[in-house]
């Protein structure tokens, strides 16, 4: 009598094919997670307490000041690479002339009545990646 394996084979393809199917899914939710960040916009990257501000390269962000100072526009208008590079920021006050400052890392630019820190500068050889420069306000 010759016994046919057909079935216990039909099982084990099925048990086979269900756990792959398990698999897929599984990695298929995984890969989904949270949705991607929306790309950058030119609003500053600011802090809790408005102590921290992002300038990307090609858009002004305005930093508050007192009732006497007012707002402050910067903009990231220029940079030079190197062993210690350095960033150009103009800072218009509100109904006032622009000013350019020259900057490195550590270094510090008065604007809206206070005092912020180059606390990050950023450069990329890419074209694609925009440089950038963070500004901490330090404190009073």
């Amino acid at each position: 009598m010759t016994v046919s394996a057909s079935p216990r084979r039909a099982r084990r393809t099925l048990i086979a094919a269900m756990a792959v199917i398990g698999l897929l899914t599984g990695a298929a939710a995984c890969a989904q997670g949270e949705p991607e960040p929306e790309p950058s916009s030119s609003a500053p990257v600011l802090g809790a307490d408005n102590d921290r501000v992002q300038l990307m390269e090609g858009a002004s962000a305005s930093v508050e000041g007192s009732a006497k100072t007012g707002p402050v526009e910067l903009r990231l208008t220029g940079y030079r690479d190197g062993s210690e590079p350095t960033v150009v920021i103009s800072a218009r006050p509100e109904n006032g002339e622009a000013r350019e400052h020259t900057l490195t890392l550590g270094e510090h630019l008065e604007a809206a009545g206070a005092s912020w820190r180059v606390s990050e500068i950023g450069i990329s050889a890419s074209e694609a990646q925009p440089a950038s420069v963070t500004l901490t306000r330090e404190a009073e």
